[in-house]
């Protein structure tokens, strides 16, 4: 991009829709333009606390071909002028427009140099498997299909704003509770344990106590209950006297039910005990009786096929029953030929004997307390688990310095979790395990391969509704009862659909690799009879989602989706800030800074007359303070294209008061447009912004991590690769898992160094 020396409002104006170009070294138009325009203003008001030896001394930069040796302190200075951090309150303060002018012209200065870095892998923290990732691990591991999760704390975002971000993934003490929680249902469900009985006699009973029950005496037995069900406790007693004798059966202490003792049959009681040691005592309430047996039972759960599915995917055909007359050293090689295969796959990496010795212990102490080979090896599974090798995905980090290849198995876990959001499957198990992966060939094949199958719906939905924000919708985005009006009302179901249409545009696109630009100019978009006839489109019928041509304008990509209108929308009425300022920081990676302190709000705009004020009218009023015209006069305009929209995405031609709609806008730079078909073609004149920005989240995305100053270089050459592809959308997924940083990494030592050194950039990936 060729920058303007143009005065400072022009330039701020040049952010929202000027031209975009490619740069891959520093013009000496830049360097002219740092040193009259640039680095007068950092001087002004910075000079005091980071010139030259100062701890930050980024105007130690008096050149700009100087600008790697400080490219950490100058993007810090960015952020600290979007967020006005910086200068401190009680300094002086410059102008919205220098803020501005300074913060967006260095960043496109040290986006566009990065290349002249080299190549940059980084590196991504040890990291536990999110909430989604752990019920499709499960889901892939054993075929069980349930939420297994659902008690887990929510997964913040973090990095790019996803939730698979390693920096925000911590593991909270309860978190850690819950797991062990989680194990045993799993386990609980997917291990068929035959039924088991117990028979006790009274020379079982707890501390020699007597057969003979008389009131105010009791006899106990205690036992282990390896998985909670109903229980049937038969007890066989007699009256020893010729008055009838009534006994109390106690669960730990707690009075369960009484009964009459029948000498003429045992008496059953029905239980539910769950896992755990539990204490049965007998009592008597009154006359005599002798115990002469106390016999359990339990209730095992149904057994589904699912459930069968299950158990042969971790036992396959070997049982308690299959075992029997077996040695415990045969029974235990048993359980170490399953635990080791079931290790394998849980860990994602090879394991050996060593790696399962300690599971084995676990299975040998249970085994010697008589329990059955299933519930022996529950206990050695639930180990596994529960495990940091399940739970978390561990790299190995390198001492050396400079950038390593990840092993084929971590590249098969990187691409599987990052393509399918679960644990790697069997063909690139297999790959992994012959050394083949990583190998752009294999690797294009297998990206292929895997949008193919069901699982990529996954990862479709998680990026997508991340990085638009659509999740929201009908979620913590409701509708309030303003929104039923003559023609209908929201629903739940719509906000299903709402959020249905977002997520079919982007799979049409990726599945049928379109241009990445249709996200912004399609014509068409998705429906079903239902949304169909909420957004007042004729002609579509039944519950699936199909295409439908868009001929007038008013729908069409992600600027015409109802779920981003919704979005956008506070309170009661629309909001053209909020709009614009999604379009800003969602699609176009140029975030706007939070307002300063104390501004008044909106609604109150006009004082006496503001109701008579429409919102356009209260917005010229805010943007007549300078302060406040600087953000507002690049927002504004782009949101009063979204005005046909009301506030739950339908279109209307009248706004809340009665008045025709105005969608017309001028930006700040002069181009004119009118509604949101005429602003659809100024953004495609950013088209290399947009797919800048689209790269930017797809790579933090797929990595799991925050983006940096050094991956900027990745990413222009990306984006070159899409532009010459006609940003085909495939071409985006094959450069992310082609690039340096998805296929290697950097040692955690090296992270955080200020000082790089410019070499010559690598071509990108073929």
């Amino acid at each position: 991009m060729t920058v303007s020396l143009a005065p400072s409002r022009i330039f701020s104006a040049a952010l929202l829709l000027g031209a975009a170009a490619s740069l891959t070294a520093i013009s000496e138009q830049d360097a002219a333009y740092y040193k009259s325009e640039i680095r007068p203003i950092l001087t002004s008001f910075c000079q005091e606390c980071h010139k030259a030896g100062k701890e930050v001394d980024f105007l130690s930069v008096k050149e700009l071909s100087q600008i790697h040796a400080q490219r950490g302190n100058l993007r810090s200075t960015v952020a600290q002028l979007r967020n006005r951090t910086m200068p401190p309150a009680k300094e002086e303060q410059p102008s919205e427009e220098d803020r501005r002018k300074v913060a967006d012209w260095l960043e496109r200065v040290l986006r566009e140099s990065a290349k002249e870095m080299g190549p940059y892998a980084g590196a991504v923290t040890a990291r536990r498997l999110n909430r989604l990732e752990y019920d499709n691990t499960i889901r892939d591991l054993l075929g069980l299909k349930m939420k297994f999760s659902q008690t887990f704390p929510s997964d913040g975002g973090g990095g790019e704003g996803f939730d698979n971000n390693g920096e925000t993934l911590y593991l909270p003490v309860i978190l850690m509770e819950r797991y062990l929680d989680a194990a045993e249902a799993i386990l609980d469900e997917a291990i068929i344990v035959p039924a088991t009985k117990r028979s006790f006699k009274p020379a079982d009973f707890e501390g020699g106590a007597s057969a003979q029950l008389k009131p105010g005496t009791e006899a106990s037995i205690f036992f282990p209950v390896t998985m909670s069900a109903p229980h049937t406790v038969t007890v066989s007693a007699r009256s020893t006297q010729a008055q009838p004798a009534m006994l109390e059966l106690k669960v730990d202490g707690i009075a369960a039910q009484r009964f009459t003792v029948d000498n003429a049959k045992p008496t059953q009681i029905q239980l539910q005990l769950f896992r755990g040691s539990h204490r049965l005592t007998l009592a008597s309430t009154q006359g005599e009786a002798e115990v002469t047996e106390i016999h359990l039972a339990d209730k095992p759960k149904e057994i589904t096929p699912e459930r069968q599915e299950a158990n042969r995917r971790l036992l396959g055909e070997v049982s308690t029953a299959s075992l029997a007359g077996k040695s415990a050293a045969e029974k235990r090689q048993a359980a170490a030929v399953l635990l080791l295969k079931f290790t394998r796959l849980a860990y994602r990496t090879p394991v050996t004997a060593a790696d399962i010795e300690k599971n084995l212990a676990l299975f040998d102490r249970s085994a010697a307390r008589g329990e059955n080979f299933e519930t022996s090896m529950k206990l050695a599974l639930k180990a596994v688990l529960v495990s940091s090798r399940f739970l978390f995905r561990i790299e190995k980090d390198h001492a050396e310095s400079g950038i390593k290849p990840v092993t084929d198995h971590e590249l098969a876990v990187r691409l599987s979790f990052f393509l399918w959001n679960t644990t790697p499957d069997a063909e690139l198990n297999a790959l992994a395990d012959a050394g083949q992966l990583n190998n752009p060939t294999t690797l294009k094949a297998q990206l292929k391969r895997m949008l193919a199958d069901p699982k990529s719906a996954s990862f479709l939905k998680g990026f997508t509704e991340q990085w638009l924000g659509t999740k929201a919708v009908g979620e913590t985005v409701p509708a309030t009862p303003e929104a039923k009006d003559s023609k209908g009302i929201y629903t739940k179901e719509i906000g299903d659909d709402l959020r249905a249409e977002t997520l079919a545009l982007t799979n049409y696109l990726i599945k049928e690799n379109r241009s990445l630009l249709e996200l912004i100019s399609a014509d068409y978009t998705f429906l079903n009879a239902r949304l169909a006839k909420y957004y007042g489109i004729t002609g579509v019928e039944g519950n699936a989602f199909r295409r439908v041509d868009i001929t007038d304008g008013r729908r069409g990509g992600v600027l015409g989706l109802g779920a981003v209108q919704m979005l956008t929308s506070p309170g009661t009425r629309t909001s053209p800030v909020l709009r614009g300022s999604w379009v800003l920081g969602t699609l176009l990676g140029t975030p706007v800074p939070a307002p300063p302190p104390n501004i008044p709000s909106l609604d109150n705009a006009g004082g006496k007359n503001k109701s008579q004020l429409s919102l356009r009218d209260k917005l010229a009023l805010h943007r007549a303070d300078p302060t406040c015209a600087a953000c507002h006069n690049v927002i504004d305009p782009i949101g009063f294209s979204f005005e046909h929209y009301d506030r739950i995405g339908r279109w209307r031609d009248v706004d809340e008061k009665g008045k025709p709609i105005d969608a017309s806008g001028k930006t700040a730079e002069g181009k004119a447009f009118d509604g949101i078909a005429g602003f659809k073609k100024l953004i495609l004149e950013r088209k290399r912004d947009f797919a800048r920005q689209t790269t930017n989240k797809m790579l933090g995305y797929a990595l799991g991590r925050s983006l940096g100053d050094r991956d900027d270089g990745t990413i222009e050459a990306i984006v070159d690769r899409l532009e010459a592809n006609d940003f085909k959308a495939q071409t985006l997924l094959e450069e992310v898992i082609l690039s340096t940083p998805f296929r290697n990494r950097n040692a955690l030592a090296e992270l955080g160094t200020k000082t790089h050194k410019p070499v010559k950039a690598e071509k990108p990936a073929k």
